[in-house]
């Protein structure tokens, strides 16, 4: 009798499970109207590149351009499916606005050709059953690629849409804890996971959400503000720096000679802007929730932001422009409006036709926000979203982009439109390519929570800085000892969320990319005041050349056993 073949031991007998980057875990809890596109379960189309998990928003799609076959097909699908097609109101507004710009024909096609809106799926008027199934828009977007597969441009044209955000569950979010003080004794306790938004259940990771440890708190400043190394007067140009973010707060630094607010184009204001009391209120005190009083999870972001680039460019001019709230989420679909806007000003700003009060066209933007997209593999992947980015890198603005916070090698976009290899995406000439930052601790190592990859170009502090915060935002945390002495004097301990004082520490590579913008504005203002007249295309792409830190090529690994 022959003996059986034995059988080849597995080199790993554990099953490889595939991480999926934090945020991915909560965010269905999170917002009702957000999905969570699983690869096991959701549909998929033969010869299409594989799926990764991603967020994204259950009852609309976001549609480029106005190509009558690319809505008529979608028209179909949705009918087949029992649904029809609800565009959003903006989108007649939109067009009045671009009908209203006076544009040449080539920038109006550009501008067109990267215009998207957004579209809800809602039951048809006369459906033939009466009690119908929510829409799966994935399975619609599927069912449309496979009508227009033969199509490339039409299978780029329509997309899901993703919350992108800077919190935990898109990578940018700069690790703040709701509870600071929790041990009797907070600076030698052994265990720092004090914040209540952990980032991924990692020691490591946690400690940067605990005040003392990198996490947000308010701090003492002992210096003198950002002096210009020129007078503000007009007579030479300044950088200016867009912040697509929370909006900028009080703070003497942050005056109207060094930030505007209310940015808009031929009357149209760009952003999100507070429309009820409720919403004022929020915005001056920090506060999302009245009823807990919390400062909410990126509450000063947008002041943060705005403080970092007046340390590293004094001269900057920063244009507030506000994408998202105290809670750092944006719909794609609002997010791309604001982009758009601001391609639309460029392109009316470097004629000299805005009438608005800033009417200087933007040099850097900054994004610190990003999200995981479904199918980073595909060529056509995120036309919607690199759409309007390239746009303003062809009209000289520098768009810089924090590379997410969640400890991963997984792309997040827009991060990862940086030039890069292997999926091919290089920086055209005639446009100023994506930067994206990473983040460096104070003694120059990387900062663990820190995304990495190829298109991770640099790296720049980003974990315990120090910068400006609204002096208006005083929560309902209180000190954990206050008392009054014999002479009527209050003794404390620390407040943890009263920022009176304007100026606070927090983490995150939400604040290495401006730490870097306002390096590059810097190199601008050097540039300007020498009279220098390059296109700025060039000029943008020459100073990014010459940015210190660039990582060429990704360092050789490290042997464990050369590690003190």
């Amino acid at each position: 009798m022959q003996e059986p073949e034995q059988q080849q031991p597995l080199k790993n007998p554990r099953a490889r499970l595939t991480p999926t980057p934090p945020f991915l875990r909560d965010v269905a809890q999170q917002y009702l109207n957000v999905r969570l596109l699983d690869p096991l379960t959701a549909y998929q189309v033969r010869g299409q590149h594989g799926i990764k998990p991603t967020a994204f928003l259950a009852d609309s799609l976001l549609v480029r351009g106005r190509d009558r076959t690319t809505i008529a097909t979608l028209e179909e699908v949705a009918a087949e499916a029992g649904f029809s097609l609800a565009w959003d109101a903006r989108v007649a507004e939109d067009q009045a606005l671009l009908d209203r710009a006076e544009l040449a024909k080539d920038e109006r096609e550009a501008i067109e050709a990267v215009w998207v809106r957004r579209v809800r799926l809602v039951p048809a008027e006369e459906p033939v059953q009466p009690v119908y199934k929510p829409i799966d828009t994935w399975r619609l977007l599927q069912a449309y690629r496979v009508r227009v597969m033969d199509d490339p441009q039409r299978l780029a044209d329509v997309g899901l849409e993703h919350p992108a955000s800077a919190d935990p569950f898109t990578g940018a979010h700069p690790f703040t804890g709701a509870h600071p003080f929790t041990g009797a004794h907070p600076f030698t306790g052994a265990h720092p996971f004090t914040g209540a938004h952990g980032v991924s259940g990692s020691a490591g990771l946690d400690a940067y959400a605990s005040p003392g440890w990198g996490g947000r708190q308010p701090v003492s400043w002992n210096g003198l503000a950002p002096t210009p190394s020129y007078d503000l007067d007009g007579t030479v140009p300044r950088p200016v720096v867009a912040v697509l973010d929370t909006p900028i707060g009080e703070h003497p630094w942050l005056r109207k000679e060094f930030v505007r607010h209310d940015v808009a184009v031929l009357g149209e204001p760009i952003g999100h802007h507070a429309e009820t009391p409720a919403e004022e209120e929020a915005e001056e005190s920090g506060m999302t929730e009245w009823m807990v009083g919390e400062l909410g999870q990126d509450s000063g972001h947008g002041t943060f932001i705005a403080g970092l680039v007046r340390q590293a460019c004094p001269e900057a001019l920063v244009l507030d422009v506000p994408v998202f709230g105290n809670d750092g989420v944006v719909a794609e679909s609002d997010l791309l409006r604001a982009l758009q806007l601001m391609a639309l000003r460029q392109l009316l700003a470097r004629r000299d036709a805005l009438p608005d009060e800033v009417t200087e066209p933007v040099d850097i933007l900054v994004l610190s926000l990003g999200y995981y997209h479904e199918q980073p593999e595909d060529a056509a992947f995120d036309a919607l979203l690199r759409g309007p980015i390239d746009l303003l890198g062809r009209l000289g603005v520098a768009v810089v982009v924090s590379a997410g916070n969640d400890a991963t090698d997984r792309p997040i976009y827009p991060a990862a439109f940086a030039p890069h290899t292997p999926a091919g995406l290089t920086a055209h000439p005639g446009c100023v390519p994506v930067t994206a930052v990473g983040a460096l601790n104070p003694d120059s190592t990387i900062a663990l929570f820190s995304n990495d990859g190829p298109w991770v170009r640099f790296r720049r502090p980003g974990a315990s800085l120090v910068s400006t915060m609204p002096t208006t935002y005083d929560a309902a945390l209180e000190p954990t000892n206050a008392l009054v002495n014999a002479d009527a004097e209050w003794r404390t301990g620390l407040d943890p969320d009263d920022f009176s004082c304007g100026f606070g520490v927090w983490s995150g590579t939400s604040f290495a990319a401006p730490v870097f913008a306002g390096q590059l504005a810097a190199a601008l203002a050097a540039r300007l005041l020498a009279g220098d007249t390059t296109d700025r295309v060039a000029l943008m792409r020459e100073l990014l050349d010459q940015m210190p830190g660039a990582r060429e090529k990704r360092p050789p690994a490290i042997d464990p056993a050369e590690v003190d």
